[in-house]
């Protein structure tokens, strides 16, 4: 084993477990409040055998456990309107959660309304049958084990895989942006260790890398439970390496447990799945670290998966022989979603969480927030809160215009202007076919008409120029700005170039 040395981080104990550490924070915070704290946790799990993860998701998170004892759990809401919505939507499941008995015998369920300052105070109980008293439960918590607890790879504790259940390929909405990178993906399930062996998978921040891979993960273990899965990211790694150096350096026993033993456990795994690794740039004891591991696994054909928020090749302080390897596989892009697929996530996010809304405001939205699943999401969540917070639940397009102006700014309640409708637009004007424009052709007409469309596009969306770049097929933003500023010169010098530009700015205008 080389003797590995970089910086450490003294602050991480990668060998307490997840129930220590609860231990550890319990002698700062009252008996009662951790208690509660477990409580909740284990009545949020009960909850989502009877309702959707989106409406525990968008009705329950807001809402902070403060106690438990004798038999009451005490929770603080933001408002009395929204306690009002929570008994309203989800009285009868709340209420077989108490009869069940996990606040024990006649345990009752309390609400806090924590605005005092903008609403009433109240204090509200619920009422419920009171059932026999269980004994509660030692370990309420459904994973106690810390990601970088390697101890348990001994034949004496459960492996976990750190994968999120809930993260399938049926949850994940495919469209045109992520088609490829779905396909390839799902291939991989059908052969692990040899099909797209690396896979790589990259794209801007918030358009579903993760979940991808997670369910490449979720899926291999469908089929086969017994496969060691496992997933963390390239931070995580890398504390995991750095502290078991410092075991290394602190442990003098005939069997050490740092370095030989996290390599021994990467090395057992059949499916590795590292996410964000662009982080591994710079950090050279680390990488050497990877590439032994890597070439363990591809040679005794185990399945490695990345992801990335950039293609390899432009992540900087990446040493070239990691960069060979990653690059053995298949190499896939996940790009922004396009109009129609956002409209499908929107539908689903808004049907996950229970809530009906008007086809108008679900275009709106699609209309105004075009980079990123993860601030579709967050815009959804924000609009449900200020409809259940200031008005009474009703969601308005007023209502999605306050929210999506304060998380993306400019919001206007216009028609619709996609990259896609102006790709659509510049092809039909030059007779040039859509997936031209999109190619790597350079033909003069071909590269013209790419021209003309990455120049309207940074003239009439507010997309970022990364977003626009991945919308057509990768281009950096260099490249954008390029094209902008070369039509943007001949329009001012030719005057047909013009009229052709003012032409198709109407005809997309109209659309």
């Amino acid at each position: 084993m080389p003797n590995y040395s970089t910086s450490l981080n003294e602050n991480i104990d990668p060998y307490q477990s997840r129930e220590q550490q609860s231990q550890r924070t319990s002698q700062t915070k009252p008996v009662e409040q951790v208690d509660g704290e477990l409580i909740w946790g284990k009545f949020l799990e009960l909850l989502s055998d009877s309702i959707k993860e989106g409406e525990i998701n968008t009705w329950f998170s807001v809402i902070t456990p403060k106690s438990y004892k004798e038999g009451v759990l005490t929770v603080s809401v933001p408002s009395e309107d929204y306690y009002g919505m929570i008994e309203r939507r989800y009285n009868a499941q709340i209420a077989r959660i108490i009869e069940s008995g996990l606040l024990g015998e006649n345990g009752r369920l309390k609400y806090e309304v924590s605005q005092l300052n903008l609403f009433d105070p109240g204090i509200h109980e619920d009422s419920a049958i009171h059932p026999p008293a269980i004994e509660r439960e030692k370990e309420l918590l459904a994973d106690s084990r810390d990601f970088y607890d390697f101890n348990f790879i001994s034949s004496d504790k459960e492996f976990t895989s750190n994968i999120y259940p809930k993260n399938t390929f049926d949850t994940f909405v495919k469209g045109e942006s992520n088609e490829l990178a779905v396909a390839a993906a799902y291939a991989i399930t059908n052969n692990p260790g040899r099909t797209y062996n690396p896979f790589f998978v990259y794209g801007g921040v918030g358009l579903g890398k993760t979940h991808l891979i997670q369910a490449i993960g979720n899926e291999i273990l469908k089929r086969d439970p017994s496969k060691k899965i496992y997933y963390t990211t390239t931070p995580d790694f890398t504390t995991q390496f750095t502290t078991s150096i410092a075991k290394d350096r602190i442990d003098f026993s005939s069997n050490p447990g740092g370095t030989k033993k996290l390599d021994s456990f990467y090395k057992s795994l059949d499916v590795l799945i590292l996410d964000d690794i662009q982080n591994l740039s710079g950090k050279e004891k680390t990488q050497d670290f990877m590439y032994q591991i890597f070439n363990t696994l591809f040679n005794e054909k185990k399945h490695i998966i990345f992801s990335s928020d950039k293609p390899i090749n432009l992540i900087k302080g990446i040493e070239e022989r990691l960069v060979s390897r990653f690059q053995w596989g298949i190499t896939v892009d996940i790009q922004p979603p396009n109009w129609e697929m956002r409209v499908a996530i929107i539908s689903n996010k808004f049907d996950a969480s229970g809530i009906s809304v008007s086809e108008e405001i679900v275009h709106y939205i699609a209309s105004n927030v075009k980079d990123s699943i993860r601030t579709i999401e967050g815009c959804i969540v924000g609009i449900i809160a200020e409809s259940a917070l200031v008005h009474k639940g009703e969601i308005t397009l007023d209502v999605a215009e306050k929210v999506i102006s304060r998380v993306v700014g400019n919001a206007k309640r216009s028609r619709h202007i996609s990259i896609e409708n102006i790709i659509n637009c510049v092809s039909e004007f030059y007779k040039i076919s859509e997936n031209q424009i999109l190619s790597r052709k350079r033909t003069k007409d071909v590269a013209f008409a790419r021209q003309v469309a990455m120049y309207l596009a940074k003239e009439l969306t507010s997309n970022t120029l990364e977003t626009i770049g991945l919308n057509f097929g990768g281009k950096d933003h260099a490249t954008v700005l390029y094209s902008h500023k070369m039509i943007s010169d001949l329009t001012k010098k030719d005057g047909e170039v013009k009229k052709q530009i003012d032409g198709i700015t109407e005809k997309i205008k109209n659309m």
